[in-house]
């Protein structure tokens, strides 16, 4: 005789486990896969519709298809315009004001930098003026007797002295008597 064998569910529980398990994970994974594609769809049809919208704007941007805009669209598309512009000029103004900054900067170091090479010549000029001053200076006592007699004849000099003997003496001032 056979032997039926009698399974129970004690006898199996790893082997269900298993079974549930990959059910589970299939028809899970099968769901939020399907999840997973609406959702790239519903992205992808939102992202198309951007496309077209900034190409539209794009389009009127570029003034190419104005005609079919309405007032209300001709106005925002102006605003925006001039908001643009008005950033442009803003950026352009802080770019030349920080050139200009730059440039009084590299002015003014270069203006230093001249007037302390302008102040040292000057000092150098100075020393040199003073060494040939003090070189060519006459002297107290002359060396030379014929530079001295020349330089004697070029000035007159009043010292009131007089030459001759005492009591005698004669004024500039009076004419000479007999």
């Amino acid at each position: 005789m056979e032997k039926q064998a009698h399974v129970t569910c004690a006898d199996m529980p790893a082997e269900n486990d298993d079974r549930y398990k990959a059910y589970t994970e299939d028809h899970v994974n099968n769901k939020t896969l399907q999840q997973d594609i609406q959702k790239v769809k519903d992205d992808t049809l939102g992202l198309a519709k951007k496309l077209e919208a900034l190409d539209d704007s794009r389009r009127k941007i570029l003034e190419e298809n104005l005609e079919g805009c309405s007032i209300e669209e001709l106005r925002g598309l102006e605003i925006t315009i001039e908001k643009s512009l008005h950033n442009i000029r803003l950026k352009k103004t802080e770019l030349l004001e920080q050139q200009i900054a730059k440039l009084k900067e590299k002015k003014e170091r270069t203006l230093l930098t001249d007037n302390e090479n302008l102040s040292g010549k000057h000092r150098n000029l100075e020393a040199a003026a003073l060494v040939a001053n003090h070189m060519t200076a006459t002297p107290a006592w002359p060396r030379d007797a014929t530079a001295t007699s020349s330089k004697a004849d070029a000035m007159d000099v009043d010292t009131e002295l007089f030459i001759g003997l005492p009591g005698t003496r004669r004024s500039s001032s009076r004419p000479e008597t007999g």
